[in-house]
């Protein structure tokens, strides 16, 4: 609602999209539903709503709601030629991120945080408030006379999120008032080097590889010799590359770390591996990588 009563300033002025998941009771899905098409016709910007299925998915429900929730976000912005999606991501989310990724055992990728911008599906997403905190975003609404509403979901404390924001994040606060927005500023830094040094693996080592449009070989030798950093950055190429950027969050480290080890052994054998969306075939000499379809993985 923040960033609405933010954006509601520029000319032209925003569509506002509401997505309405199946995860809570009705009778709040539409008391938010209310507030956010109230808030739209205050502000004078179009009021757009889908509604997502999750409740029934396999698997976990805030990475399907997430996924549903950008897809559907995409395909309205495609059908109003809107070439934006701006969301309320903020300092303390940011910081939030990274000590998630911390504690996963990421590395500087993970510890880049949230990117301020981002291609998805032919659309750019962008995160504004990155560099403000969630108290900036409530004195905003305050500032603006917007009565916000409050998602309890947020309270559930089984959700790993949750217990940082709840129990961390205020000793952090407590230790430094601003470790939000130093974290968001480190974040851009991080991002910035890591961009950097993708960047460079895609101007000299990236030309390497013989491109089709389902397939992508390595001869075995020209990865052999990089340093892990330089194949995790062409395995996460090749993802991009054959998937069309979906699928990246199903990479892991540990999938990663098998498959640097399989390309840079000894070992003459045949090996099939799977990289997420993908499938890394691993030969004497050769190494290609594929989309994955049921059947095609050892």
């Amino acid at each position: 609602m923040a960033l609405a009563a933010i954006l509601a300033l520029v000319t032209p002025k925003p569509a506002i999209a509401h997505i309405i998941h199946d995860l809570r009771p009705s009778e709040v899905t539409n008391l938010d539903r209310e507030a956010v098409s109230k808030l739209a016709e205050s502000l004078g910007c179009s009021y757009i709503e889908r509604a997502i299925h999750i409740k029934d998915q396999p698997g976990n429900a805030e990475h399907n709601a997430r996924t549903a929730r950008y897809e559907c976000l995409a395909e309205i912005a495609k059908e109003h030629g809107i070439d934006y999606i701006a969301t309320g991501h903020h300092a303390d989310d940011q910081l939030e991120t990274m000590l998630m990724n911390l504690s996963r055992g990421s590395g500087p990728r993970g510890l880049a945080g949230i990117h301020e911008s981002r291609p998805y599906q032919g659309i750019t997403i962008i995160r504004p408030m990155l560099c403000i905190t969630h108290q900036n975003a409530l004195d905003i609404c305050n500032l603006a006379n917007i009565q916000f509403t409050y998602d309890h979901t947020n309270d559930d404390q089984s959700l790993t999120r949750n217990r940082l924001r709840h129990r961390l994040l205020p000793e952090c606060r407590a230790f430094d008032p601003d470790i939000a927005t130093r974290a968001s500023t480190g974040a851009e830094s991080i991002r910035s080097m890591v961009n950097a040094f993708d960047q460079m693996v895609l101007d000299h080592i990236w030309p390497k590889a013989a491109l089709q449009e389902q397939s992508i070989t390595w001869t075995r030798t020209s990865l052999r010799e990089q340093l892990d950093a330089v194949i995790y950055v062409i395995l996460r190429q090749c993802v991009i590359h054959l998937s069309q950027g979906r699928g990246l969050d199903q990479i892991t480290n540990q999938s990663v770390t098998d498959i640097i080890r399989v390309i840079t052994d000894s070992s003459t054998e045949p090996r099939t591996c799977r990289l997420g969306p993908i499938v890394v075939a691993v030969t004497a000499n050769h190494i290609t990588m594929t989309p994955f379809r049921t059947g095609n993985e050892s």
